[in-house]
């Protein structure tokens, strides 16, 4: 396990993220940030995906894709 699925997995653990939630939240980090590309590289439907994606910001306490890659990387939710 490299560095980054490191950190994913404790982001994930802080923010008890279930395991779909965590498959689609590593598949985001690692660059698929459409819900279509989500769908396509997760085999999932886009109203799967897009379920996942607001309660996993409803976890965060974000309320946009950007905040959530923030929160990641910075450690806090910004403006």
């Amino acid at each position: 396990m490299n560095s980054l699925d490191e950190k994913i997995a404790r982001f994930c653990a802080e923010y008890a993220l279930s395991p779909q939630q965590t498959r689609i939240f590593s598949a985001l980090i690692n660059g698929a940030l459409s819900n279509e590309a989500l769908t396509s590289e997760l085999g999932m439907s886009e109203w799967a995906v897009s379920t996942h994606l607001q309660r996993i910001a409803i976890k965060t306490l974000t309320v946009s894709r950007a905040q959530l890659l923030y929160l990641f990387y910075e450690g806090r939710r910004g403006r």
